[in-house]
């Protein structure tokens, strides 16, 4: 038996492919058997559903995508039988297929009317074919529309109440204030207290943060009990402001030890691949390298990519991306000049899975940061899963650091390093790159690392581009 599926919508309409295999994975994967548009189909899924063959029948099953899947437009819950000339929809406003089974000697019908029917159902003349809202969507679309139009009515008749009640309000505004700040700074010391108690055994770094952010806590307390209400209104805002800057700088550290490292993940380590450049038989070098487009556009290091002198062409360059056994071979297309940065692309079918993207803000790193850091130290002699008797899945390792000074051409962390290290994304809170490793001190044992800041990397990618 064979599944053959002729695409209806989106990117790849009118395309039909066919699989004779008991397993086939739907998605925006470039190792998806039925693979979507990587910038297009954005409905889609990375790994989106799964069809099994089981017995004469074949079954959908979803893989907790984020928009679901529908089999003729119904959303599906659990694992459900597939039929001859069934529509599989990938979200409600996503791409679709139609499902066909082949006999053994190949004969096969045309799309049904039934199944372009369906496809087409709702779409308003001139849509785009891969975008076909509904009758249930416009209305949708609609409701929302008249909720916001409901809110800002009612943001307006709130702010016409405010003005009618500050007059009132603002005799005593004075007295309640201080009351409120006097609070405040009470539950700041208080937390204060408790946050240093729990980082006993955490970083240096955060802890001196939190003692400084405790002592200044303190000296606004000691203000405020010496405030009264007959104080003038300046002082009142002073107060405020310095409490407000307080209260903030606390809650950062607090999110120091809340940082999500498993979304990082997540979002992240399918675009770091395992990199290994050949310069002659017996000199074969690995390291890291993360695409930061869906084009096979890969970022790792100048020296990776020619040697610690510059001066070295590769004679082959092959790339393995996380969950994958499969080598794509590499094209160098350039190295930075002044910063240790390499540039290198593969040609993936269907696209590359890439990095959230870089951190926006230069100057919003600082020392004390957490970061994250997604490479293959050591290579493949690091723990790996295996398919077969050689076939090694690539499996990044996730490591986490703190970062211990920022300068503008280099950011030092307190974490770990290893030969292999070189290329890997470092990521900040957000699960953007702020970062590529590049090297270490050599007497810290791989402890203190240093990296090349993202806005060389966004620079010199600029650049290549424009001298295309």
């Amino acid at each position: 038996m064979t599944a053959q599926f002729t695409f209806l919508s989106g990117a790849r309409t009118g395309q039909v492919e066919t699989f004779r295999k008991a397993y086939i994975g739907l998605g925006r994967h470039p190792l998806s058997d039925l693979r979507f548009d990587a910038d297009r189909d954005l409905d889609v899924s990375s790994r989106h559903a799964v069809i099994v063959r089981q017995g004469e029948g074949f079954t959908v099953r979803d893989l907790g995508s984020k928009n679901g899947t529908f089999v003729n437009g119904q959303r599906i819950s659990s694992e459900v039988t597939l039929e001859d000339g069934d529509v599989i929809a990938f979200g409600q406003k996503g791409p679709a297929v139609e499902f066909r089974v082949i006999a053994a000697d190949g004969s096969s019908d045309e799309v049904s009317p039934a199944a372009r029917a369906s496809a087409s159902a709702d779409r308003p003349s001139g849509a785009d074919p891969g975008r076909r809202p509904s009758a249930a969507v416009r209305i949708v679309a609609e409701v929302a529309r008249l909720r916001r139009t409901t809110k800002a009515l009612i943001g307006l008749l709130l702010l016409s109440l405010g003005g009618f009640g500050w007059s009132q309000w603002r005799a005593a505004r004075d007295t309640r204030e201080l009351a409120g700040l006097q609070t405040r700074a009470d539950s700041l010391s208080r937390e204060a207290q408790r946050l240093l108690t729990r980082f006993q055994s955490e970083l240096q770094s955060v802890r001196d943060a939190l003692r400084q952010s405790q002592a200044e806590v303190a000296r606004l307390r000691g203000e405020l009990a010496a405030a009264g209400s007959g104080d003038d209104a300046h002082s009142v805002t002073r107060l405020r402001a310095e409490l407000d800057t307080a209260e903030a700088r606390q809650r950062g550290i607090a999110g120091a030890a809340a940082v999500d490292y498993r979304a990082i993940s997540r979002n992240n380590q399918d675009a770091v691949a395992l990199l290994v450049v050949k310069y002659s038989d017996a000199q074969i070098f690995s390291g890291t390298a993360f695409a930061v487009d869906s084009q096979g556009t890969l970022v790792t290091n100048k020296h990776v990519l020619v040697g610690e002198a510059g001066d070295r062409r590769p004679s082959a360059i092959a790339v393995k991306f996380s969950g994958s056994k499969q080598w794509f071979q590499g094209r160098l297309l350039g190295v930075a000049d002044t910063a240790d940065v390499g540039v290198l692309q593969v040609a993936v079918r269907g696209g590359t899975p890439r990095v959230l993207g870089f951190a926006r803000d230069a100057n919003g790193l600082q020392r004390g940061d957490p970061v994250a850091i997604i490479g293959y130290p050591l290579g493949e002699d690091l723990p790996m899963e295996h398919q077969g008797q050689s076939a090694v899945v690539a499996d990044p390792t996730l490591t986490v650091g703190t970062v211990s000074k920022v300068l503008s051409d280099v950011i030092q962390v307190d974490g770990y390093g290893a030969p292999g290290s070189s290329g890997s994304p470092v990521f900040d809170r957000d699960g953007h790159v702020v970062a590529v490793l590049y090297g270490g001190n050599r007497e810290s044992q791989g402890k203190i690392i240093y990296g090349v800041p993202a806005a060389a990397i966004t620079g010199y990618l600029k650049k290549l581009v424009e001298s295309r």
